[in-house]
């Protein structure tokens, strides 16, 4: 009898904390959003945050009254959010030290979001949905599925961080459940504005390409907002046309899209994609108003854009053709200095072969290189698009002199460093940053540096050709190459210009 009255008082113990939660249905959950404490936007906003992890972490109940009231949570949630996100930018102008703080909380919101909508995903996929009600909201928590996401690996980049690779392959796997569900061209309403599932994978897609390492933080946001102004992107296709398609994405793979050669066959698990209209679409734009901050994220957009999504990780194809070579750190270096300096004498050399991370050549003679050796190649027609490249192996094959290289950047840049030296005061000296050629790598980028730059721990100033400057702190040395050293680094700060 006594275990009987203590199970009723059990039932009736869960019934009451359940009943307790501002959850429980759309009317106590607007109660609770009407009376959320705090004195500030932050305040408010934190304690919206703490509640969407109490919804996230008590699952019970109707899932079509949950799903209502997550998009009541969000609707709520989402001015909110765009206030700090203002805070978070401003704080980057100041320099501020909250804005550390200011950043954790925007990714809890966006954190929050997809641990809540991606299990509404999952049950409105499965076939043997009973709720009709429920099966109509599909196509807006598919699209909300991706658009959190989304949200959440672009605001790793305000932060100079790249997205994980296991973040990459939900990305791919989320949209490839939707499309098979036949719901990424639906048109749903997120924030008053206009999307779809395709959408906003593809936004990802292209911001990914745009090299937002290459931004700061304002420039981020501006190129956010353009991309949120084009009124058409492109929708991934399965089948490949050639002259049309510029890129393509690899639902399988850990990182984003490429773009397109003659070496790319179709796939099942390949989508393709024409990015010439929005390259247009941003010239465009920029031409309208040719002096604006936003034509100056227009112009680099539509260059990097176009440009980016080098092959990372293909079988090695035979490719033959000349390309322009220059051998030696120093000459390699003489190739980024500032213009109106007579450039290094070039030389051709023969494209033998190519895999994702290295290029081999044939030599026009014999020559003693050695292994870590840098050499830059141009090979877009003579356009100055030089590759870094470091040398691996040398051999000999007939009457043939082969090399194997690694290659280490796609877009090197050109900067000034500046640091502390004991007992001579403060020295500068020109660098090369290195934005890795592939992810997996391991890193964002290296930092190419004279060898009496270098200290373990230090801390140096680095300023780019646009003013922008970096307060960095050299980690280790990733390996020697002639008289440079390339090294790792973490930013500590960054200013615009």
């Amino acid at each position: 009898m006594l275990g009987l009255l203590e199970k009723i008082r059990s039932l009736t113990g869960r019934s009451e904390r359940r009943r307790s939660t501002p959850f429980v249905s759309v009317k106590a959950t607007r109660k609770w959003l009407n009376d959320l404490p705090g004195v500030s936007e932050y305040d408010r906003h934190h304690a919206l945050v703490e509640g969407l992890e109490r919804y996230n972490g008590d699952t019970r109940g109707d899932a079509l009254t949950r799903v209502r009231v997550l998009l009541l949570i969000e609707e709520a949630g989402l001015p909110l959010q765009a206030r700090l996100v203002e805070q978070f930018l401003e704080s980057h102008e100041r320099n501020d030290a909250a804005r550390q703080a200011l950043w954790r909380e925007c990714h809890l919101f966006w954190d929050q979001m997809i641990v809540a909508y991606l299990p509404f995903l999952n049950i409105v996929l499965r076939s043997n949905v009973e709720s009709e009600k429920l099966l109509a909201l599909a196509p807006q928590i598919a699209a909300r599925s991706l658009r959190y996401f989304s949200l959440a690996m672009r605001w790793e980049f305000l932060r100079g961080r790249r997205p994980a690779e296991s973040a990459w392959r939900r990305l791919h796997k989320i949209y490839r459940a939707v499309e098979s569900a036949g719901m990424v061209l639906d048109k749903v309403s997120i924030g008053g504005r206009e999307t779809s599932s395709a959408r906003e994978y593809v936004m990802t897609l292209l911001f990914d390409l745009a090299n937002p390492y290459a931004f700061d933080a304002a420039e981020i946001r501006t190129a956010l907002e353009l991309l949120d102004e084009i009124p058409e992107l492109p929708v991934p296709e399965s089948g490949l046309r050639h002259g049309r398609h510029s890129h393509m994405v690899d639902l399988t793979a850990t990182g984003g899209p490429e773009r397109i050669d003659d070496r790319w066959v179709p796939g099942g698990r390949l989508r393709y994609l024409d990015f010439h209209g929005v390259i247009q679409a941003f010239e465009q734009r920029a031409s309208r108003v040719p002096d604006s901050p936003q034509s100056v994220v227009c112009r680099k957009l539509a260059k990097v854009i176009g440009r980016a999504g080098a092959i990372r990780g293909v079988p090695r194809r035979p490719r033959f053709g000349e390309v322009r070579a220059v051998f030696g750190a120093e000459q390699v270096f003489a190739l980024f200095e500032q213009h109106g300096r007579i450039p290094p004498p070039c030389e051709f050399i023969t494209l033998r072969d190519e895999s994702g991370k290295g290029i081999g050549f044939v030599l026009n003679d014999e020559r003693a290189i050695e292994p870590g050796s840098l050499l830059a190649v141009d090979r877009e027609d003579g356009r100055a698009t030089w590759q870094i490249l470091a040398a691996r192996w040398e051999a000999a094959e007939g009457m043939h002199w082969l090399l194997g290289t690694e290659v280490l950047s796609r877009y090197p840049k050109r900067v000034e460093v500046e640091w502390e030296k004991a007992g001579s005061g403060r020295e500068t000296a020109s660098a090369l940053f290195l934005p890795l050629a592939s992810a997996s790598q391991g890193a964002t980028s290296n930092l190419l540096l004279p060898q009496t730059a270098y200290q373990a721990g230090g801390e140096l100033l680095l300023r780019q050709d646009d003013g922008t400057r970096y307060h960095l702190r050299l980690g280790s040395v990733v390996e020697t190459h002639e008289s440079w050293l390339r090294v790792e680094f973490d930013v500590l700060s960054r200013e615009a210009a």
